[in-house]
């Protein structure tokens, strides 16, 4: 149940949460982990183990220090203040790498691959020390029964503005060098990341009425494990939520094995571009109606569907080869997947978490599945030792395993 003070501001919360997640999204278009990262650090390196880690290390980063964060300020009333501070520190770091950019971008490949790693490192951390402030408030200002919607809108709006990105996108690659091309690009992604962030920086958070008691690090720790040991139904979306996100295994190399076997252009990453975001787009209409009416079971389900479709399409590859907007396909349903699993995830976990245990059951279950962001530089290791073919007969085989788990999660009644 909402506080009346939740309740009185909900308007205003609601719009704001919308707000932050339709700038986000299209600030993290810019930056894609599936196509503009990708061709961003081929134009650094040609290790194929390095593209693979820029691309895990936002999602390490975000999720690494969760349970920490949550164990050490669980027993705060409110949360907004631990949120702004890391948006500021996430907002300076991206500063870092688009100044970085302009003047190393032509002069020092190295010295700029190593500031990136650094500076987008320190950006995805920060954006771990806000997550579990983030998660919390949303469960204390947003019903269950919203909260389908709050996603939903979220991903429909953001994955509209962004897959119209994609055509500036193309533009931007085709009509500029490098470095000012990406320049640019990351210029608009910081731009829309800071209104994402000062967006929900001015959510009306309630106190939390019974306040959680104030416990030492190490205990909050052990008691997070002891939840994870006892929960059986948060031990299986534990292994539902790392299964389909073994998607990401070859998350950045669909674009790179397309530009090897169909000839493509760089610029082609603003359609491929546009293509994800289509599929974030059109997928969340459905995600949000089953998270909704029905429930985050059957979104999760239908995510890991989604997911063993992308590397079924590139191993079609082998038989003829494709022809491009067939082979954009990938990126629709790469799109799709990420939606479903962020609605589906969520949502769920914040029905299975008592308000008071919430950000140990957050900050827990996202520290423990950080290991797997390391599996997009795993799957350059596999490409360099073995094949692309290989790589995806792996992440189809993932895809398959996720959606027997996802059969057996039980459902959550509304």
């Amino acid at each position: 149940m909402l506080s009346d003070y939740a309740i009185q501001h909900f308007k205003r919360n609601f719009i704001l949460g919308i707000s932050n997640g339709i700038f986000f999204n299209v600030g993290l278009a810019f930056l894609s982990g599936s196509t503009v990262l990708p061709v961003f650090m081929a134009h650094l390196t040609d290790s194929k183990v390095l593209i693979g880690l820029a691309t895990s290390i936002e999602n390490i980063g975000w999720h690494l220090p969760q349970l920490f964060v949550a164990a050490a300020t669980i027993h705060y009333s409110k949360q907004l203040g631990v949120y702004t501070q890391a948006a500021i520190l996430r907002a300076i770091a991206f500063l870092g790498i688009v100044i970085a950019i302009f003047i190393l971008g032509d002069k020092n490949h190295t010295f700029l691959l190593i500031l990136f790693f650094v500076l987008f490192t320190f950006f995805s951390v920060s954006g771990g020390l806000a997550a579990v402030s983030f998660i919390d408030i949303v469960g204390k200002t947003i019903p269950p029964n919203k909260r389908g919607t709050y996603f939903g809108m979220r991903m429909f709006f953001g994955g509209g503005l962004a897959a119209l990105s994609g055509i500036l996108v193309e533009n931007i690659l085709r009509s500029y060098a490098f470095p000012t091309n990406f320049g640019l690009l990351f210029s608009l992604a910081l731009l829309t990341v800071i209104l994402g962030l000062g967006s929900f920086a001015l959510v009306k958070e309630p106190i939390l009425s019974n306040s959680r008691p104030h416990k030492s690090l190490k205990e909050n720790c052990s008691e997070a494990f002891s939840l994870f040991q006892t929960d059986a139904t948060y031990k299986l979306l534990f292994l539902v939520r790392i299964t389909i996100g073994a998607f990401s295994l070859a998350y950045p190399f669909y674009i790179l094995y397309a530009q090897k076997t169909l000839n493509i252009e760089p610029e082609a990453a603003g359609i491929f571009l546009s293509f994800e975001m289509l599929g974030y787009l059109i997928s969340n209409i459905l995600w949000a109606y089953l998270s909704n009416r029905i429930n985050n079971r059957l979104v999760l389900l239908l995510s890991a569907v989604c997911s063993v479709l992308p590397p079924l399409i590139a191993l079609a590859n082998l038989v003829f080869t494709l022809p491009l907007v067939i082979y954009a396909l990938v990126f629709f349903f790469l799109g799709a997947t990420n939606s479903g699993l962020f609605v589906g995830f969520f949502n769920y976990l914040l029905e299975i978490a008592p308000e008071e245990k919430r950000p140990l059951y957050v900050g827990f279950i996202h520290t423990v599945i950080f290991p797997t962001y390391f599996l997009s530089t795993l799957g350059g290791v596999i490409i360099q030792l073995t094949s692309f073919n290989f790589l995806f007969v792996l992440t189809l085989l993932l895809g398959l395993v996720s959606i027997h788990l996802s059969y057996r999660l039980l459902k959550v009644k509304k």
